[in-house]
């Protein structure tokens, strides 16, 4: 048993939890890993570049990356249309109650549910008014906000910037294991598995609905707000974020692109699939996924292209808006390709066989589901990524389903709901909702702590009566 791999995700632990910086807290981790790969410092030097690449080249991971600044692209074409702000204008004479924006902001994840990121900046846009009109609770708003993102869209396995992340990083762990089915059948299974988002969205409801004591309870002190880069730095950021309305307001230039990513989506889901099965949901579960989901986000940004094109918004804006929406996502693909270069490193350093050896006969198989719930949850509120916690506790959830007999959707399933601990509270929620960060902490947390217990009694009580 080498104990030697835990050190490469342990750094990155450590270190993301003291400088609350992922990206250079994951560089640290690949390079302590590369080196203790080599003989010698210089020769473990030069392999960093090798795990890097070997994350970017591998063929899955490639589309994955695809997709995403495919998505941004897109995401910032229908923002420059207009598409959100015109949502905005048609919704406000409907919502006139908290109860009736609170549920508003159910009811658009409908066309927003294709990306967190997404769905928050445009339903935070297009509700926080509103909000203030009807004299409502930003924090409920907030916490709302937060868990209608992620925690919902986890839950739907079809066209979303997540699944494609999540069927390659299912595919790189289980090369080497017989499923009998394919790579996304187990993400499409592991969906009811995930307790607590299905616990956060059931207390989401409830807090929409009947209040659940929401803002009387809070836990700590709103920290106040560290300055950690300088005023020029945070004006330019500011303006950089500020949405400036171009074109004019038209609900129809969001409606039409996400209909044609989830129609696109769809038919190459079937055409890709339709050799290696009979009938349409056989097509499905066996479609060539990444291939699919990519084809069909070409499809949908060209459809927006040719249809924005028609009201005279010019090719040379369309183009720098391409651009732009593709650098946004740019931090969030660094993060990925790191994440699948660290996997790499502590499996050279044999974390696989460390789980299987060394920690599987410690512990009872009942309860190697909720715990291993626990240590990603841990994971994720300390880094504060779901995307990096998930690619680092995947290979020991699925050594796990291997020594063990547990069905590997259960232990994916696990993975996911640990992963999206962090996403409860939300930042960029916070920023929508016109709160601070601070205050969207406190009063969210005792629902992050309560999902988070209902979720760990699921698991133990699945381990207990069905394992």
């Amino acid at each position: 048993m080498n104990w030697f791999a835990v050190i490469p995700p342990l750094i990155t632990i450590v270190l993301t939890f003291w400088t609350k910086k992922l990206i250079p807290s994951l560089l640290a981790g690949v390079v302590a890993g590369a080196v203790m790969t080599q003989e010698s410092a210089i020769a473990g030097v030069g392999a960093i570049g090798g795990y890097i690449v070997d994350a970017v080249a591998e063929k899955d991971s490639a589309y994955t990356l695809s997709f995403l600044i495919a998505f941004g692209s897109l995401a910032e074409l229908i923002e420059m249309a207009g598409g959100i702000a015109g949502f905005s204008k048609r919704v406000e004479k409907w919502a006139t109650t908290e109860k009736g924006v609170l549920g508003w902001g159910w009811l658009l994840s409908v066309i927003t549910f294709f990306d967190s990121s997404f769905h928050t900046i445009a339903v935070g846009t297009v509700l926080s008014p509103l909000v203030e009109k009807v004299k409502g609770s930003r924090e409920k708003f907030a916490f709302i906000l937060s868990v209608t993102s992620l925690q919902l869209i986890l839950l739907i396995p079809i066209a979303t910037s997540y699944l494609g992340y999540m069927v390659t990083l299912v595919t790189n762990n289980t090369k080497d294991l017989d499923l009998g089915r394919s790579a996304y059948t187990v993400v499409a299974q592991s969906v009811i598995w995930n307790f607590f988002s299905i616990a956060m969205l059931l207390l989401a409801g409830g807090v929409t609905l009947f209040g659940l004591w929401f803002g009387k309870v809070v836990l700590g002190k709103a920290p106040a707000e560290e300055e950690e880069l300088t005023e020029a730095h945070l004006e330019k950021e500011e303006a950089a974020n500020t949405p400036v309305e171009e074109h004019p307001r038209r609900a129809r230039n969001l409606v039409i692109p996400v209909l044609a990513l989830l129609a696109s989506t769809i038919f190459f889901f079937w055409w890709t699939g339709r050799e290696k099965a009979s009938g349409f949901v056989g097509a499905l579960t066996n479609a060539d996924f990444n291939v699919a989901i990519f084809a069909g986000i070409l499809v949908a940004i060209s459809v927006a292209i040719v249809y924005f094109l028609f009201q005279k918004i010019s090719l040379a804006e369309i183009e720098s808006h391409i651009i732009i929406g593709a650098e946004k996502v740019l931090s969030l693909v660094m993060i990925l390709v790191l994440s699948w270069a660290l996997t790499g490193v502590t499996r050279d350093l044999g974390f696989d066989a460390l789980i299987s050896q060394g920690v599987i006969g410690m512990v009872p198989a009942a309860f190697i589901p909720a715990l291993t719930f626990a240590f990603a949850g841990a994971i994720s509120y300390t880094i504060g990524s779901s995307w990096a916690t998930w690619a680092l506790v995947m290979p020991m959830a699925v050594t796990f389903a291997a020594n063990t007999g547990i069905d590997v959707a259960i232990m994916v399933g696990t993975v996911w709901a640990g992963g999206a601990v962090t996403d409860v509270v939300s930042p960029l929620s916070a920023q929508m909702a016109g709160i601070s960060f601070g205050r969207h902490l406190t009063t969210g947390l005792p629902y992050v702590i309560a999902g988070a217990v209902l979720a760990a009694a699921g698991y133990i009580l699945v381990g207990l009566f069905f394992l």
